[in-house]
């Protein structure tokens, strides 16, 4: 038996490199790979939500071995501007033999592998590409959904800031007005649905408004609401749908959603029954149409317990007993007596049924955390990111919503499902610059057979470090700006320009050393602090040299003279050494040597 734990030795998109947004993800392994392992060990985040082998097609191919290389293809492509994080848990993913994925390379099985890549921004602004109503429909039904389909991944909050519905006499309607829900057609987050919790007016003209100043796709680049290319903000580039609604309601309601779905198997047998409607139902037709049964017993809704949403669009029953195990279940909401507000008869009278089936026999089983995003020690990842969470099953939300929290002064809000398996949620304000965070889920968390959390659960992270520009101006004694001076930031480097500014465009917050110098001025040298939002460094005021002085004409005459008269006295020194020897000895007095006087001689004549 090979005990060696196998490691990943080739990756595409590579860490760090920029990918396209219909790239592959591909993982080749050292050795043939359990391949349900690794499935089950794999997710990818991109900040907003988390993807498992679910959302997209697995292949393995045969590279060095059998099934040592796996190939994913997501059904969405990624978010251009965006950052993708591959994650593999060491925990789970292992070879054919058994042994756990080496995601260290430290010899030692069990540690998890990941990477990052970023997706290219193009900085083509979003623009929407279709509309449900469409534009200048006259005939809209009074509890219509809005259904707005973008061109780009969108940021979910900036365009849920940005909705507005309006009608002539009609109150404006914003986003804590009804219920918002984002699905992807080619992107993540590409398609926003927006449902009134009210019906609207009949006979009413509306303008449905998204903000060009407040709607951004992930990249922040603002919505092009006029489709013209540029993105200029509001008013120009608000997007604005016109339409009118029906003059009477006719729209019968219809059933949106079942719990439990339709035909679905191993329902647990205390599930609630629940349906979803189009609009606002009256609620006491929809109690007395509603009945089950087991093909034996009728049961309705006196056998348990009713709640609504204050919509009156969502009806929920809990049997006061436990359903069958093995029970074959349907359900019937009668079209003759269930109507919405105005009378219409759901489903135009034709109602709804489905059936179900209960487990075999108790479900025991505790539920698990499969992946998350951000994962587990994971670094860098945005303030704003959306904390996301995947569940080996469907999970009780109200208990699993309890049961998560934040730690370092934070608070989750803003839960949503994306499925009964997966529930995501952001920080009610943006987390800290380079923060450590950790997410908690406890084990009151329960599946819907009530299995609790098989443990508690944390998945620590930080968050990535602030980035910005740094700016200042360098001037001498007098506040006159210095152009051409050299700033140094660390390794960045950068010059003056002609009124003594300086920037550097993008710097981490940190502690740097900065260093700036001058010919004629004493460098200038002092550790800073760069902290979020606070890259202006102000004026820093160089001294002139202190070899210099204030007049610096005057000292260069002097300079002059004393090279000079250095110069004179070294040519006097040699003269004096070339003339003869003697004249270069000590000086002394002249002896005095007595002369006898002579007879005078013979007169020379001339």
């Amino acid at each position: 038996m090979d005990g060696s734990a196998p490691i990943v030795v080739w990756i595409t998109p590579p860490n760090g490199g920029a990918a396209t947004t219909d790239a592959p993800i591909r993982i080749r392994f050292s050795e043939t790979m359990n391949t349900r392992s690794v499935e089950d060990a794999f997710s990818y985040g991109d900040g907003y939500s988390v993807y498992t082998v679910g959302d997209g097609g697995v292949s393995w191919i045969a590279t060095e071995s059998a099934d040592d290389t796996l190939r994913f293809d997501p059904r969405l492509e990624f978010a251009t501007g965006g950052t993708v994080t591959v994650h593999l848990q060491g925990q789970v993913a292992k070879d054919a033999e058994g042994n756990l994925l080496d995601g260290n390379r430290d010899g030692t099985g069990g540690d998890d592998y990941a990477w990052s890549f970023p997706v290219a921004s193009d900085g083509i602004p979003p623009k929407v590409l279709s509309t449900t109503p469409a534009m200048g429909n006259a005939t809209v039904s009074v509890s219509t959904t809005l259904r707005v389909l973008f061109s780009k991944a969108m940021d979910r909050t900036g365009v849920e800031d940005a909705l507005s519905l309006a009608g002539t006499g009609a109150p404006t309607l914003r986003i804590a007005d009804g219920s918002a829900g984002w699905t992807g057609s080619r992107f993540p987050d590409d398609t926003l649905v927006f449902d009134p919790s009210p019906n609207l007016m009949s006979g009413t003209q509306y303008r449905f408004v998204l903000s060009g100043d407040l709607a951004v796709d992930r990249s922040a680049v603002h919505l092009d609401g006029n489709g013209n290319g540029t993105a200029t903000g509001s008013p120009a580039d608000d997007f604005v749908l016109r339409f009118t609604t029906e003059m009477q309601d006719l729209t019968p309601p219809a059933v949106v959603n079942r719990t439990p779905a339709a035909d679905v198997e191993g329902v647990p047998p205390s599930t609630q029954i629940a349906a979803a409607f189009s609009e606002p139902m009256d609620r006491s037709s929809v109690e007395a149409s509603f009945s089950y049964t087991d093909g034996t017993s009728v049961y309705g809704a006196t056998d348990g317990t009713v709640t609504w949403n204050p919509p009156s669009d969502l009806f929920s029953f809990r049997a006061s007993r436990i359903l069958s195990f093995e029970g074959r279940y349907t359900v019937t909401l009668n079209g003759s007596i269930a109507r919405d507000n105005a009378g219409n008869l759901l489903s135009d009278g034709a109602g709804e049924t489905w059936s179900f089936t209960v487990a075999a026999q108790p479900d025991t089983t505790p539920p698990y955390i499969r992946g998350s995003s951000p994962y587990n020690a994971q670094k860098n990842v945005s303030r704003t990111a959306r904390v996301s969470i995947v569940f080996s099953e469907a999970m009780d939300k109200e208990s699993v919503v309890a049961a998560m929290g934040i730690t370092a002064g934070a608070a989750l809000g803003d839960f949503r499902w994306p499925n009964d398996a997966t529930v995501d949620a952001m920080t009610v304000i943006p987390m800290e610059y380079h923060a450590s965070y950790t997410v908690y889920v406890l084990t009151s968390a329960t599946d819907l057979a009530g299995n609790p959390l098989h443990e508690p659960d944390e998945i620590a992270f930080t968050t990535a470090a602030w980035r910005g520009p740094v700016t200042g101006r360098v001037a001498d004694e007098r506040g006159t700006g210095i152009p051409g001076a050299r700033v140094q930031l660390n390794g960045f480097s950068r010059l003056t320009n002609e009124t003594g500014g300086f920037a550097f465009e993008s710097v981490e917050q940190g502690t740097y050393t900065l260093t700036i110098s001058d010919s004629g001025y004493d460098a200038y040298t002092e550790p800073v602090t760069i902290s979020p939002g606070q890259g202006s460094l102000g004026t820093i005021a160089l001294r002139h040299s202190s070899v210099s002085t204030i007049n610096p004409i005057p000292g260069v005459f002097v300079a002059t003279a004393i090279i000079a008269a250095l110069v004179i006295g070294v040519w006097l020194v040699r003269r004096r050494r070339s003339r003869p020897t003697e004249r270069d000895e000590t000086w002394k007095a002249a002896e005095v040597v007595p002369v006898e006087p002579t007879e005078p001689g013979p007169e020379k004549k001339p």
